[in-house]
């Protein structure tokens, strides 16, 4: 029963991970569309290119767990870093709910790494 217990668990934990990177993805979407917008063509490069490519890893990220790939491990942890960088740059400039959306996935991205045996 418990492990019944535990794998209805990870399941929950997987589904929110699910929800969090798609809502971060289009969080940072909406702020390069913003960014765009605001500044012109490209905008702040830098800033909108780190948006843009942690929406990407985030969207990889989701595919990779929905479908149970194997290596989703590898890929959770290196989101989990992009993310809580992208949270932390979003914060530095202000861009306050960009950087919940982001600080949200890299914790939920966490709390899957511990699930996973390499």
């Amino acid at each position: 029963m418990q492990q019944n217990t535990g794998n209805i668990m990870a399941r929950v934990e997987f589904q929110q991970c699910v929800q969090d990177l798609q809502t971060c993805h289009d969080m940072c979407m909406q702020m390069v569309e913003d960014e765009r917008h605001a500044s012109g063509e490209h905008g702040q490069s830098g800033h909108t290119s780190m948006l843009r490519d942690c929406a990407r890893l985030c969207q990889v990220t989701a595919h990779f767990l929905q479908d149970n790939n194997p290596l989703y491990g590898y890929v959770t942890s290196a989101c989990a870093q992009v993310t809580q960088h992208c949270s932390e740059e979003c914060q530095r400039m202000g861009d306050t709910d960009c950087a919940n959306a982001c600080q949200n996935a890299a914790w939920s991205l966490q709390q899957i790494s511990k699930l996973v045996q390499y």
